[in-house]
């Protein structure tokens, strides 16, 4: 109770201690790499037509309003602004500061510097202007300013229809430029994970020819476009003398990174297939805000683009967020990466939107929020392309071992025969060596299915079939031929080996019993017998040849085996 009644205590000796900071200069023997916002105050131009001089009356009437925030910050559409701070120096001999303001997309900057009421220094900064009139080669809005022995005045006016983010940092040259490279590091790990991630995947597209990895590879290019739009990476190193694509690259790109997302999020989840009206609902959605946007760029409205594009980027977060969650909800196994991958891409979007626009204080979590989101999304997409890919594969690997399969019986059927003595054959034609095939034929089927019904026939084949998966050898070759019979391909097998086992495999038939409704069904089996000799050019010759001796156990009275000329 004691602390809690001291609390009203401590925020008033808070602010003023925010007051007194802000009304003192910054000095620079101080070295320091925090944005000066305390020390600043500011003014909005409602008229939009205040010069130097009325600003600087103003402010000596006291009617600037000191700012409460290191970071200033006037939202998206503000009225031009007017700020101000002091700068002493107490060494005695002129020293040079690095003054910069850290927002890459602001259209207008105009700085006046004063000494002891005289103009010193004026720059006119901003994306509006080449990026070659720029004092320093930076993406930001730098420059190295001398100031004298004293206090000087520093007024910056600012006029954009983006959000109007100010931060504003006077540092040594050295720290500042140790810091941009930083920065540059940063964004290098970032632009180079999904590089990586665009090359990997465009591969993937092209080997593969799916397009959910083109549509992922175009989301993530979207995305860096963006971003090197609205960071001035680009304006720095892609498109210097473009002044007019500067201004509307950022409102333009983050249209078509979102228009993307949706697209790879639509054909990822299936979503045409699944839930047509969603579908459809969406391709609606992204037109509507497309014109909107055409409109906006027509009437040469920068204002009303921006509005569109971070409404439709803010609504797309959630929709893809709807989106993870109705296809997790029908069972889309690979939609709980992308509903993880969709929840980091939304906290980022909208921590860096909330702080552009001015709902939450702006620091360099909350505004690059965005980019830690965006990896951590790309991370988790990767692992639901390859999650899907993989379980695609397998699909498709088990339709293609069930089209091998007879569904009955769970043999081979006659396609999977083929393609497993194909190359058993060509190396027997290669090697010299001898395989046999075995046909056989259960006796009297036809009427066991008229005595008893189909489902007890299939029955005496299922047990028919698992006894001879039980008796033959592991490199032999099993499938059900057709009907009632099956066939057994024997790599490198002599006429009696195969004779042997055919006469066993007989044997083992005959003591069958499948019981039925009324009892019991004794089963028996005809067998034929064929070795490969000099006149079997084919397989489809030996096996005739087979078929002939197993005609030829059926007209000596079933349940035998025939091998060549001898019948046993």
């Amino acid at each position: 109770m004691r602390f809690r009644s001291l609390f009203p205590y401590f925020w008033l000796l808070t602010l003023v201690w925010h007051s007194l900071v802000a009304a003192a200069p910054i000095s620079v023997a101080l070295e320091s790499d925090a944005a000066i916002g305390l020390y600043t105050s500011f003014l909005k131009d409602q008229t939009s037509q205040l010069k130097l001089t009325d600003a600087e009356a103003i402010y000596k009437s006291g009617k600037f309003l000191q700012s409460q925030s290191p970071f200033l910050n006037f939202g998206i559409g503000s009225k031009p602004v007017w700020i101000h701070f002091s700068v002493d120096n107490p060494t005695g001999v002129p020293v040079t500061k690095r003054l910069s303001i850290e927002t890459a997309w602001l259209d207008s900057i105009d700085i006046y510097v004063k000494h002891q009421g005289i103009n010193v220094a004026e720059y006119h900064l901003g994306d509006s202007k080449p990026f070659a009139l720029r004092p320093l080669n930076s993406r930001f809005f730098t420059l190295d300013q001398r100031f004298n022995t004293g206090v000087s005045d520093v007024f910056l006016r600012i006029e954009t229809p983006d959000p109007m983010v100010v931060p504003i940092y006077l540092m040594n040259p050295k720290m500042a430029q140790h810091q941009e490279i930083e920065q540059g590091y940063s964004y290098g790990i970032i632009y180079g994970f999904l590089f990586a991630l665009i090359a990997y995947n465009m591969t993937l597209f092209i080997g593969l020819r799916s397009s959910r990895f083109f549509f992922y590879s175009l989301y993530l290019t979207m995305f860096m476009a963006m971003n090197i739009a609205y960071t001035s990476h680009g304006y720095q190193w892609i498109w210097p003398l473009s002044v007019k694509w500067q201004l509307w690259a950022p409102p333009v790109l983050m249209y078509f990174y979102s228009l993307s997302g949706l697209l790879f999020a639509i054909r990822f989840l299936d979503t045409k297939d699944n839930s047509p009206r969603i579908y459809n609902a969406v391709l609606w959605y992204s037109a509507v805000f497309g014109v909107w946007l055409a409109a906006a760029i027509m009437m040469d409205s920068q204002l009303y683009a921006l509005l569109s594009a971070f409404t439709f980027m803010s609504l797309f977060t959630i929709i893809m967020l709807f989106l993870g969650g109705v296809s997790v909800y029908s069972g889309h196994k690979p939609a709980r990466y992308f509903l993880l991958a969709a929840i980091a891409a939304m906290v980022g979007a909208v921590l860096t939107t909330l702080s552009t626009w001015g709902f939450i204080p702006l620091n360099n979590w909350t505004f690059r929020a965005v980019e830690i989101g965006m990896l951590i999304d790309a991370t988790l997409l990767a692992l639901a392309l390859a999650y899907q890919f993989r379980v695609g594969q397998e699909e498709k690997i088990r339709a293609e071992q069930l089209a091998q399969l007879d569904p009955l019986t769970g043999l081979n059927n006659r396609r999977a025969f083929y393609d497993k003595t194909a190359p058993l054959w060509s190396m027997t034609l290669r090697n010299g060596r001898s395989p046999s095939v075995i046909l056989l034929d259960i006796d009297l089927f036809k009427e066991i299915n008229d005595n008893y019904g189909h489902p007890h026939g299939d029955k005496v084949l299922v047990v028919i079939s698992n006894l001879l998966k039980k008796l033959i050898r592991q490199a032999d070759v099993l499938a059900r031929w057709g009907g009632e019979e099956f066939i057994i391909y024997l790599p490198e097998t002599s006429p009696q080996e195969a004779t042997t086992l055919a006469e066993r495999l007989r044997s083992e038939i005959s003591n069958i019993r499948v019981p039925h409704s009324t009892g019991e069904t004794a089963v028996t089996a005809s067998f034929g017998v064929a070795p490969r000799n000099t006149q079997h050019a084919t397989l489809d010759s030996l096996i005739a040849t087979a078929d002939d001796f197993l005609y030829h156990s059926k007209q000596q009275g079933r349940n035998r085996v025939t091998c060549s000329s001898v019948s046993q």
